[in-house]
């Protein structure tokens, strides 16, 4: 037992499975005791006590408490503690108790819910959510109250021992002030996707829940910790896995880049994706189009279809919100900073010949993209038609874009102007991204080609139907989603689509609303041309051929050699640096 202080470290040791676990824990609780100047005292039995189970001995810590000790930290025998795991003794207050909330990983509701019912309580305070995890905790004398049972215990479907039971004690009594420990005081698997952290990176592992493999993990475990002391210094391996078509892919660019960036800066981040290229641009991450091989800290599935089969619209099917914003908010929780939600994408100049084979000249191209696609996307052949013929009979020079890729996602057989060029089916994904960069102005309705525009400072002109232009208009210019951009419709499928949250929709409207037509929200292929018109004059008006920079650097077009790219001032900062990179002409105000 060792000398008498007024602390102690408390655990259960019941039966021949705890026994065994026992024997590869109890040199860890030595040490930390040690550390603590605190005594062990190991809990087998409670005299006079009637419990359904051994881990209600837990509850001899009230005549610990009220005789022996002022202060206990409770550990569960079936764990490890890291030796440079600080003393819980200095981290909790002593007029607190320090618990861990395990309902921010796990929902247990249930077991609150039906504590209430049977033992017939008021939990006036409860959140809904919070749930404590009882493996660790940190109680003082003036605790002693929360181990006395005065009630006839009665059995629980959902009960986790005496667990349900004590978190009704905690969470009926005001008095009883919480101090939420971390996960790193009592790291469970439940935590392992939602931290991003190996378990070894925390200070007290435990393996509650983990069943036959118990033995196994914390062999493992024991033997890392034994080779990583006393430094512990740990890479985290992130696992992210960018699905769906290539609008998809596209825009999840953003949050990928802040995850490697910001979240898990210097760790080790996979992505898997059948568009990898897309984000060969960020720096350190490792690309796959298969799942890679190991173990991972956390897991990531993006996709901005906001569908029930996907995990956030398992819960929020309802919420209607940019691709960005939903990839964000499914992957994080949160939104990105405005500053960090426009889409980056880079090229090479191999890509860029891909575009110049076809035609020298792409700075003064209208791109026309006549897509095909869900019933909503899939717009007549005469309209696309009409606003290639007006437009290329204006003067205009018309790029059509688009891939055959199947008979559902691809690009209708319009009749390309003598006076213009077609693109079809010529450009691989970068090649297209090559192309966009030097178009003047595009024209889609499709989410692909406007998110690739979304990565420079083209003007856009939308055809909205199935989306709202709200929800896939690109940020630019620091969050601003009609910066050069512009969405024409007669209105919007949403006005006449009845939308019940519980339904569960989604966001996406394939087909038109019963008993309407496409022709009720395309707009006149007139106001189209007189838009693309609009933007040609402001493009015209802010570009000047040979301005003060341009002399400055005896250059047209602003082009970059390889010998001053590093200090460019025409590139933008994100690609500054690179060798590779094709600097993209910028024009500036008369």
């Amino acid at each position: 037992m060792g000398k008498k202080t007024k602390k102690a470290i408390v655990t259960i040791v019941n039966g021949e499975r705890y026994e065994d676990i026992w024997k590869r824990t109890e040199s860890f609780f030595d040490r930390y005791a040690e550390k603590c100047d605190a005594d062990i005292v190991v809990l087998q039995g409670v005299d006079g006590g009637d419990y359904p189970s051994p881990h209600w001995i837990k509850f001899g810590i009230y005549e610990l408490l009220k005789k022996e000790y002022s202060r206990i930290a409770y550990i569960d025998a079936d764990v490890i503690i890291r030796d440079d795991t600080p003393s819980l003794f200095d981290i909790v207050p002593e007029d607190r108790f320090g618990i861990f909330n395990e309902g921010l990983f796990s929902p247990r509701s249930i077991c609150i819910h039906e504590i209430r019912k049977v033992y017939n309580v008021d939990i006036k305070e409860w959140n809904g959510k919070d749930y404590y995890n009882t493996g660790v905790f940190v109680c003082s004398r003036q605790h002693r109250y929360i181990f006395k049972v005065t009630d006839e215990i009665k059995p629980l479907r959902n009960g986790f021992g005496e667990q349900t039971y004590l978190n009704m004690k905690l969470l009926s009594n005001p008095q009883a002030k919480l101090f939420f420990l971390n996960y790193r005081f009592n790291r469970m698997s439940i935590c392992d996707r939602a931290t991003g952290m190996t378990r070894l990176d925390s200070y007290i592992i435990h393996y509650a829940g983990d069943g036959e493999l118990l033995f196994e993990k914390m062999d493992r475990d024991i033997q890392r910790w034994k080779e990583d002391g006393p430094e512990y210094k740990y890479k985290k391996k992130i696992f992210i896995w960018s699905m769906g078509g290539l609008g998809d892919c596209i825009a999840a660019e953003p949050v990928i880049r802040y995850m490697n960036e910001k979240v898990y800066k210097n760790e080790d981040v996979y992505v898997m994706s059948a568009r990898h290229e897309l984000y060969n641009h960020i720096p350190g991450i490792r690309l796959s189009e298969k799942y890679p091989e190991g173990e991972f800290d956390a897991i990531y599935e993006m996709n901005t279809h906001q569908t029930p089969w996907s995990e956030f619209g398992k819960y929020c099917p309802f919420i209607y919100t940019h691709s960005v914003d939903w990839v964000s908010l499914a992957t994080l929780g949160r939104m990105l900073p405005d500053k960090d939600k426009q889409i980056i994408q880079t090229f090479q100049k191999e890509h860029m010949k891909e575009c110049t084979d076809v035609t020298e000249t792409l700075d003064d191209l209208v791109l026309v993209h006549p897509g095909v696609g869900w019933e909503t996307k899939t717009f007549p052949i005469e309209y696309w038609q009409k606003i290639i013929d007006d437009l290329s009979g204006l003067g205009f020079r018309i790029g059509i874009i688009g891939k055959h890729v199947s008979k559902e996602h691809s690009v209708l057989d319009v009749i390309c102007p003598s006076n213009s060029v077609d693109f079809r089916d010529k450009l691989s994904i970068k090649g297209l991204l090559a192309l966009i960069s030097k178009a003047r102005i595009l024209v889609t309705n499709d989410s692909a080609p406007l998110f690739m525009a979304g990565a420079f400072n083209n003007y856009i002109v939308l055809i909205p139907t199935c989306k709202h232009p709200d929800l896939i208009l690109p940020y630019r210019n620091g969050g601003d989603k009609y910066f050069r951009a512009a969405a024409l419709y007669k209105k919007v499928i949403e006005e006449d689509e009845f939308k019940d949250p519980s339904a569960i929709k989604g966001w996406t409207m394939t087909l038109c609303p019963e008993g309407h037509t496409l022709d009720e929200y395309l707009p006149e292929a007139e106001d189209v041309v007189d838009k693309v018109i609009d933007f040609n004059d402001q493009w015209e008006s802010t570009h000047c051929s040979i301005n003060l920079k341009e002399k400055e650097n005896g250059r047209q077009g602003l082009r970059c050699d390889k010998s001053d790219r590093d200090g460019c001032d025409f590139m933008e900062p994100d690609k500054r640096g690179s060798t590779d990179a094709v600097c993209r002409e910028v024009f500036y105000p008369a």
